[in-house]
Parts: C-alpha cells; structure tokens; sequence
C-alpha cells in the first residue's frame, strides 16, 4: 500500500511511522523543514511542499497514492485545499483530520472520504478503558458494539469456555483466543492463536479473549469477573 501522510504534527508523524513500520510505502509531507527531517530516517520519502498547491501536490507521485491522509492541525485552509485537490487528482481514498463537527462537514462536502477527529477517538478509547477493564484491544463495530481483547481475569482461570457459556449468559460472542507470553526483554508475544477455540478448552492466566458485543454487556461480563 502506497500512502501519503500531510502535515507532520504529532499526530501526522505518528501516522507516517506507524505506516512505514507496519509495510506501507509511506510520502511524508510537511511545510516545516523540521518535521520533515524528523521522519526522513523512517519513511519512502519525506518531502517539503505545500500540498494546499495543486501543483505541488501533483508533484512526487503523491496523486497516485493509494491513501492520502490530511492531518494537518493548525491551518484549516490548507487543510481543505489540500483535500479539494487530492479529490480532482483522483486519489482513491482521502482520509482528514476534523478538529470539530464544522471541520467534519466541510471535509466531508468537499470530498474527504473518512473525516476522523483524534481528540473525540482518543476520549472514546479512554472511555472503553475505563468502562471494561483488562482491556488490551478494542475496534468499534457500530455505536456501542466493539469487538475487543481481554486478558482473562483471575476468576475464570482453570474454567472451560462450556462453563463460560459467553453467549447465553452474557450476550458475547468469543472469537478467537490468544495465548501471550512476556519475552526477555519485557515485551509480549503471541505464543498461540486459535481462531476456532473449541468449548473443552480450559482458560490459562496468559490467555487473552476476543470478545464482540455491546460495551454494556462486555463491562458487565468484565465488572462480575474482575
């Protein structure tokens, strides 16, 4: 996957590495020679434009991208710009960073594909923190129904999934199960996955549950088995 990341900020920079480390072949653009340079070591290629110039956007492949995404975060204009041009260059998927339901509106009418507001996200995910604990993972399927990682709590240890009885009992689908181990350097590792956990499988203090439901019967299930 070939992605654009515009505007190198905090979140823009954190974006461009977490692409360029997990695969992609990342373009990283900024105004500011400094944010460029700070991400040069990390990416395809780091380039100094400004992408709110139609030609300069057209410039270094960044029209034949797969994904474009615009974070920039202090300069609404050039945030706009820079989506309106990417949309008549015919990018394939333009995703923008909205700083308020204003922001998201005019991103969206002038041809953002995906409009995201990082401060909204990032209070949600504090939310789910805090309302399901041992939480390790989560991705929302629809408004108040997630699918997340769990590590199994000291009362289900050495308890078969049959005993569980996830869905009848608490309205949760299991889908799959982990089994994670701490390396010699203090990192976790993934020693086994099963996709297909069968109900005489019987529950390790290093399991890890991925559970799909509402956040109100997965809090539940979590607060009851603390």
């Amino acid at each position: 996957m070939k992605c654009a990341i515009i505007g190198l900020g905090e979140l823009g920079r954190a974006a461009a590495v977490g692409l360029a480390r997990a695969g992609a072949e990342v373009i990283a653009v900024d105004r500011d020679m400094r944010h460029v340079n700070s991400v040069k070591d990390e990416v395809s290629l780091a380039v100094r434009l400004d992408a709110s110039h139609r030609e300069a956007l057209a410039s270094h492949g960044l029209a034949e991208v797969d994904v474009l995404v615009a974070a920039i975060g202090d300069n609404f204009e050039a945030q706009v710009l820079t989506v309106v041009h990417a949309k008549q260059l015919g990018v394939k998927r333009i995703v923008a960073r909205a700083a308020n339901p204003d922001h998201r509106r005019v991103l969206e009418a002038v041809g953002a594909d995906e409009v995201f507001d990082p401060e909204e996200e990032a209070a949600g995910n504090m939310v789910r923190r805090l309302t399901v604990s041992n939480i390790k993972n989560y991705f929302e399927l629809a408004e108040g129904f997630s699918l997340v990682e769990v590590r199994i709590p000291a009362t289900l240890v050495g308890k078969t999934l049959r005993e569980l009885e996830l869905r009848r009992r608490h309205r949760l689908n299991l889908v799959a199960l982990k089994r994670v181990e701490r390396a010699e350097d203090g990192s976790e590792v993934v020693s086994a996955f099963d996709p297909v956990p069968l109900p005489e499988v019987r529950l390790e203090e290093n399991n890890v549950l991925a559970l799909a439901g509402s956040v109100v019967d997965l809090a539940a299930f979590m607060g009851r088995n603390p």
